[in-house]
């Protein structure tokens, strides 16, 4: 169950397990119609039959998102548009024009959508009502903006982004001066990129990044966009420049007990959330006092230096 990638989202409002299971009700999953090019609903986060469209341990509920999109490549509908408008210009010796053309090409759209695979994509997230987040278990922007929508629809506009400061700055200083909190651990990888060149951009991997040819790409005026880290030795993961986390992976030990055999999928689904929200919230908290922190207190003042 471990989120891979995981996005922060600031909650305003009281969330009770209660309210949540009521509104998430309002918008269950139903598949896309025929002549729809997607639908999204909420479905049971536990992939078992019966289980309730909502799951709170330890302060946190679990929510998932079920998206039905019909796969209509454009060129399936360009080449259906190029051959009827062919064979009308053929059949009534005219040309199309272009108002026409558009509502050809809705025409062929609709008709083809009825006929159109179908693909379902779930998004995860939880609500920890106890420091008022939403942790979601994507990065993509359209994922995202799927995933805003649906929310916005049950629990209305109470989502915002939380401010902080620019990833890209602290993260070149940790490398420039080797100086940053020691809950942390630099790892072998990182996204370069030059402020003023945007096409320049240098990614490493299995590099040292305190080596000479790194540090000079620094003096040089690249910016890290992207860093590999470590935190209390438990989590591996990427910090980007959005202040998303990507790459995530757990050590081997607390891999181990996440994984240990329960007496059901419901244990299974308890035990895991309960590791994984614990571990998320220490993380998170972890990053914000670096990142947003006390603005009257400067990064060096809250940094360790680690040899």
């Amino acid at each position: 169950m471990l989120f891979k990638q995981l996005q922060l989202f600031k909650l305003e409002g009281n969330f009770q397990p209660e309210m949540i299971l009521a509104q998430l009700e309002a918008l269950p999953f139903k598949p896309c119609l025929p002549s729809m090019p997607a639908s999204a609903g909420w479905v049971s986060p536990i992939d078992e039959e019966g289980e309730p469209i909502a799951r709170t341990i330890n302060g946190c509920t679990m929510i998932c998102l079920q998206i039905e999109e019909k796969i209509l490549p454009a060129s399936v509908v360009g080449l259906a548009l190029k051959d009827k408008v062919k064979k009308l210009e053929t059949a009534e010796d005219r040309k199309v024009r272009k108002k026409e053309k558009l509502s050809l090409k809705e025409d062929i759209t609709q008709t083809l959508l009825q006929r159109a695979f179908v693909k379902l994509t779930r998004l995860y997230a939880y609500i920890d009502n106890r420091n008022k987040w939403l942790m979601l278990s994507s990065v993509s922007p359209s994922r995202t903006e799927f995933f805003v929508s649906a929310f916005k629809k049950s629990f209305g506009d109470v989502l915002s982004t939380i401010e902080v400061t620019k990833p890209s700055s602290i993260l070149t200083q940790w490398l420039k001066d080797q100086d940053y909190p020691n809950v942390f651990s630099v790892e072998k990888s990182c996204v370069l990129q030059d402020p003023g060149q945007q096409n320049r951009v240098i990614r490493c991997q299995q590099q040292d990044l305190f080596a000479g040819s790194i540090q000079a790409l620094l003096k040089d005026g690249c910016e890290v966009i992207q860093l590999g880290l470590c935190w209390h030795d438990r989590l591996n993961f990427v910090l980007a420049d959005d202040f998303t986390l990507r790459s995530i992976r757990l050590a081997e030990d607390d891999l181990a007990d996440m994984k240990e055999d329960t007496e059901g999928a419901r244990q299974q689904f308890d035990a895991e959330l309960f590791m994984m929200t614990e571990m998320y919230t220490g993380l998170m908290n972890d990053l914000l006092g670096v990142f947003v922190g006390d603005k009257e207190v400067k990064p060096k003042q809250k940094l360790a230096l680690v040899g």
